[in-house]
């Protein structure tokens, strides 16, 4: 008797391991990226909206105008606003519409420009809202913000990133990027390796450098106090010759055919202060000569 129990054990332990299993596939539609950059006189930027589905559906969206603090009112004023600074293109019920199985389609923007005007750059968003037919969800990045660049300003053409290396062979990314406050200052992220990526990081280890009118030079202040703290310390920018720390005057990088390149016996250590001069690493140091290769 103990055999046969055993037998119909095993064939009803067969059955139940023979039932059909169901996966269920999601299903949704996103942006492919965040954030898209556009020059003002681009006249179009294609938004990529990407879908996965077996089918039909439609997903509406909508425009954010861009806002920015107005340092003379201190009041919050429109930057990047629709009907003047941008449109939808034939598009203006804002709503998307899926076939099974496609995979992309675009949201269309056109750019207005003002040539030979300084505006300044421009944002604004579009948001992905509700979506209809199928149980298809919105997943990944909902909402693109665009930022429309101004073509006409006077450092425009060295934006951008750069290959730095220096004399000890270490090699990082150097990004020169706009001061939203002055026409004659750049963003320099990157003054040491250490604090390369703060731009992109949504901090503030960078320093604001004064460029000449011709944009031969760009010169780093000695001294300066980054806007944020490294562990709850101020870190500073100084010169540094391999032995000795220099906290006033300038260091200049000049312009090459590819770039800049700082020379000299100095180059640069960020360091904080406790009781006495820090530096929080190796990588804090950037010795001369210095070279920023254009990306």
């Amino acid at each position: 008797m103990k055999k046969i129990a055993y037998i119909i054990i095993a064939v009803a332990a067969l059955a139940s391991c023979s039932r059909k299993v169901e996966f269920t596939r999601l299903q949704f539609v996103y942006f492919s990226t965040p954030a898209v950059s556009v020059y003002e006189d681009a006249a179009l930027v294609k938004i990529p909206v990407k879908a996965v589905s077996d089918v039909d559906f439609t997903v509406t969206f909508e425009t954010i105008d861009g806002e920015k603090l107005d340092a003379t009112t201190g009041q919050t004023v429109p930057n990047g606003k629709k009907g003047e600074d941008y449109s939808i293109v034939d598009n203006e019920a804002a709503i998307l519409r899926f076939k099974a199985g496609q995979q992309s389609d675009t949201i269309q923007v056109k750019i207005t420009d003002f040539p030979g005007v300084l505006t300044g750059n421009k944002e604004f968003s579009v948001k992905l809202l509700g979506v209809s037919g199928g149980e298809v969800s919105l997943g990944g990045f909902s909402t693109c913000k665009v930022t429309i660049i101004d073509n006409d300003h006077p450092l425009k053409e060295i934006f951008g990133e750069y290959a730095a290396t220096d004399g000890d062979g270490n090699a990082w990314t150097v990004t020169l990027a706009e001061d939203p406050t002055s026409y004659s200052n750049v963003l320099f992220d990157g003054v040491v390796p250490f604090f390369a990526g703060s731009l992109a990081a949504g901090t503030r280890y960078y320093v604001v450098a004064p460029v000449s009118e011709d944009l031969s030079t760009i010169s780093i202040p000695l001294g300066y106090k980054l806007a944020d703290q490294w562990n709850g310390h101020d870190i500073l920018i100084f010169g540094y010759d391999g032995q000795y720390i220099n906290n006033s005057g300038m260091l200049s990088f000049m312009k090459t055919d590819t770039g800049y390149k700082l020379e000299g016996s100095q180059g640069f250590a960020a360091i904080y202060e406790n009781g006495g001069y820090y530096i929080p690493g190796n990588d804090a140091l950037a010795t001369s000569p210095i070279t920023l290769v254009k990306k």
